[in-house]
């Protein structure tokens, strides 16, 4: 007899849980990323290779802040709205003669892409992280 109680009782705080977790608000969107860390050279050159990123992902129509991610920074920044759809993202370090330029570019097929550049700028020999980030606004 305890037994079985034990197995309702169990059975019961299981469906109460599924109740109370189904009625809980729905939270906002996760931001997504999309980054590398590449080691990069204090003292690039134009010949040198681009490092980049890129990954597919299905978003959600609506408006997003694109943020590009160096290290620590995340500048420049953007607000965009993005049709629902399947977009290639790829974010890009592109070496000059003695400088760096990140770029970064949102692609869906049948539509024009759209892009965020970051200023030109100088660093370190070291390992960094880039890429960029979107932030749903819903």
């Amino acid at each position: 007899m305890l037994r079985k109680f034990g197995k309702s009782a169990a059975v019961a705080a299981v469906a109460t849980a599924a109740v109370s977790l189904a009625s809980a608000p729905a939270s906002a969107a996760d931001t997504a990323y999309n980054t590398r860390t590449v080691w990069v050279d204090g003292y690039p050159r134009e010949t040198d290779a681009d490092a980049c990123t890129t990954r597919t992902l299905y978003l959600n129509s609506g408006t997003y802040t694109w943020k590009q991610i160096r290290d620590l920074a995340r500048y420049p920044t953007r607000d965009i709205y993005l049709a629902a759809g399947t977009y290639t993202w790829t974010d890009c370090l592109r070496p000059h003669d003695n400088y760096y330029q990140q770029t970064s570019t949102l692609d869906k097929a049948g539509s024009s892409p759209a892009g965020l550049t970051g200023p030109a700028f100088t660093t370190l020999s070291g390992d960094m992280t880039f890429g960029s980030l979107l932030d749903p606004h819903f």
